[in-house]
């Protein structure tokens, strides 16, 4: 086996172990840069309702995203009942802690397990979703860069190469020219009708009315966790705009999303406190609030889906169990 093979199998078996590690490590070099003892009184110290509203608004932020989910499927013609629906988009947060939330495609095999419908439909969805949340990031991390006067060099490139992507996605010419000729290539051509079923979704959730309208819901459910955040560094250090809050919070997730770590893990935290830091926050608040708010938007989001996923597991076993018993 070589070391990559290696590498792959340690993290397919332990890869739930190294993000709880992960995590633990960034929390702790998190405190250790802000200094622990004044990180920890400043947190304690946080208003509780502040917090409070941070779970309101993130969970606001999940239903509106959740019109996103919907409008897709209906665009492409998928009509299951609306609590089917909500349990697989909750249950698929339990996957945000994947690199690049890639994890959420999983909602596909749920969705397929319960309706039977199709996972190269619904997959497109999930790929849909994450291209139209990085527009609306990526909308924020510009106007504040603009506005703040900060180097947009990484957010550029980054951005460049998304759009590029796009671009090439939208040329259908020559993407039905390639995926023509996979059907000759051994082991890929197998799957070339998957590819291609999938390819077509993908083409038309992104077109122009559909791009439009899923951007300007991405741009509401986003927006009200970069409101999240400002209400926490108002807690901290009051003063600061709505505006710089967006900023802050849209490069951070562009920045853990390209890094293609666990839930953007470490470059996210690194993100918001570098940026916060060089707009003028003490390093004890730009590390208090970037806890804060990585937990309720990215933490609560976890717990919630794994939660739902596990109580719907349950309550299903126990209503086979009493079917079988009678």
């Amino acid at each position: 086996m070589s070391g990559l093979d290696r590498a792959r199998t340690v993290v397919r078996r332990h890869g739930l172990w190294l993000t709880a590690i992960l995590t633990v490590a960034i929390f702790f070099g998190l405190f250790a840069f802000g200094e622990a003892d004044a990180v920890s009184e400043a947190i304690l110290s946080l208003e509780r309702w502040r917090i409070g509203t941070v779970f309101a608004l993130v969970t606001v932020g999940y239903g509106v995203r959740f019109l996103k989910w919907e409008y897709y499927l209906r665009e492409l013609g998928v009509d299951v009942p609306i609590g089917t629906s909500l349990l697989v988009f909750i249950s698929g947060l339990m996957m945000t802690v994947t690199p690049g939330k890639a994890g959420e495609v999983w909602k596909a095999w749920f969705l397929r397990d319960l309706r039977g419908v199709s996972v190269n439909r619904t997959a497109s969805v999930v790929g849909a979703e994450r291209v139209t949340d990085l527009l609306a990031l990526a909308a924020f991390a510009f106007l504040g860069a603009a506005v703040y006067e900060q180097s947009p060099t990484t957010l550029l490139v980054v951005t460049a190469i998304f759009l590029g992507g796009l671009a090439l996605l939208r040329w259908r010419t020559a993407c039905l020219r390639i995926l023509g000729g996979l059907e000759s290539v051994p082991l890929v051509g197998a799957y070339a009708d998957d590819v291609r079923e999938f390819y077509e979704n993908s083409y038309a959730l992104l077109r122009p009315r559909p791009l439009v309208v899923a951007v300007s819901i991405s741009l509401v459910a986003w927006g009200l966790e970069g409101v999240a955040l400002w209400i926490v560094l108002d807690g901290f250090a009051p003063g600061g705009s709505v505006l710089l809050a967006l900023f802050v919070f849209g490069l951070g997730s562009i920045v853990g999303a390209a890094s293609l770590l666990p839930g953007g893990l470490a470059a996210t935290e690194a993100s918001m406190v570098g940026t916060l830091v060089v707009l003028g926050y003490s390093r004890t608040v730009a590390v208090s609030a970037t806890l804060v708010i990585r937990v309720g938007t990215l933490w609560y989001g976890a717990a919630l889906g794994t939660t739902v996923f596990v109580c719907y597991r349950y309550l299903r076993e126990r209503r086979e169990s009493a079917e079988a018993l009678r």
